[in-house]
């Protein structure tokens, strides 16, 4: 039982400890960056830094870089040995001075910059993520010539804070969906979808007296549907009050009667003709849809369809594609 006991204990221990020396080791490769720092600042006779945010492997700012700036920045002040500007005085005031890049195009506005915020040195940051934590390397510039004053480099292990800010920059983003927004329309002139079937009217081809709609449905369902069913209440109004009606002899079989099965899933097509004793329809015309199957006595409108002249109106088809898979 004893013996038990100890081996929990041990165990106990062995894990509280693992979290402890990481956060040591944390600790100790930040203190080592920062006597860096200081030492290549005072051996270049500065005594005032400028300290920038951190980039990632791309030169892009992100948490993370910000995050190790900021501790650098304090551990670097405990010491008590230099003077930091506070870093987000030194973003604004290189805003001011348009200051992009520190490269020699741009050398008197960071020099600007640097006697504005009382900086005689600026420091650079990077970052690059490795299997043994972050490898980060400081530069310090001269601000007048922008000339390198020296470098250092230290690998800050994947503890603490730091921890989790990895592990939030590795979470894929979030797609934004848009509740709100429609499908776009089917390809035609206009159209309307119910439970069983989407209707599309395609072209509309004027011709003397008659109007051939060209039909496209689809079966939405799951079974087989009967569409195009006894449509003698169907008809095409003009803007001007003008009926177009189907009448039988211009209608193939009596399309308009017995009309069309479409499998499951798959589509039909179909041209109706509609005929009016007015020469000319207006400049539209709205599709007045009544059924009897699949749906008992469903009526739709489509309106806004522009009829074209045809010379030789288009054949009336009755087809039904193979199911999709």
């Amino acid at each position: 039982m004893t013996r038990l006991l100890s081996t929990i204990i041990l165990a106990i221990a062995a894990l509280w400890a693992v979290p402890v020396h990481a956060a040591s080791q944390y600790e100790e490769s930040l203190k080592q960056l920062a006597e860096g720092v200081i030492a290549d600042t005072v051996k270049a006779g500065k005594g005032q830094l400028a300290l920038m945010d951190f980039t990632d492997a791309k030169g892009a700012v992100t948490p993370i870089g910000k995050f190790l700036a900021e501790e650098l920045g304090t551990q670097i002040l405990v010491t008590g040995e230099l003077k930091v500007v506070e870093r987000a005085m030194v973003g604004s005031t290189l805003k001011k001075f348009h200051v992009t890049q520190f490269e020699p195009a741009q050398a008197k506005a960071v020099n600007q910059a640097a006697k504005a915020v009382n900086a005689d040195v600026f420091a650079t940051g990077s970052y690059l993520e490795s299997p043994d934590g972050l490898r980060v390397t400081v530069k310090l510039l001269n601000p007048s010539t922008l000339h390198s004053l020296g470098a250092t480099r230290s690998t800050i292990p994947k503890a603490g804070p730091l921890a989790e800010l990895i592990k939030e920059a590795h979470k894929p983003p979030v797609v934004k969906v848009d509740l709100a927004a429609k499908p776009a329309p089917p390809p035609g002139l206009g159209s309307h979808s119910n439970e069983y079937y989407q209707l599309v009217v395609t072209a509309l081809h004027r011709r003397e007296k008659q109007i051939s709609a060209d039909l496209t449905i689809e079966n939405k369902s799951s079974r087989d549907i009967k569409a195009l069913c006894q449509l003698q209440d169907t008809l095409l109004e003009d803007d001007h009050g003008g009926q177009w009606k189907l009448e039988v002899e211009n209608n193939r079989e009596g399309l308009c009667v017995r009309g069309i099965e479409i499998p499951r899933r798959g589509k039909g097509r179909a041209v109706l003709t509609f005929s009016a004793s007015a020469d000319e329809p207006g400049d539209q015309v709205t599709f007045r849809y009544h059924e009897k199957s699949p749906r008992p006595d469903a009526l739709f409108s489509i309106e806004g369809l522009k009829a074209e002249s045809a010379g030789t109106p288009p054949a009336t088809v009755d087809t039904s594609a193979p199911p999709s898979n």
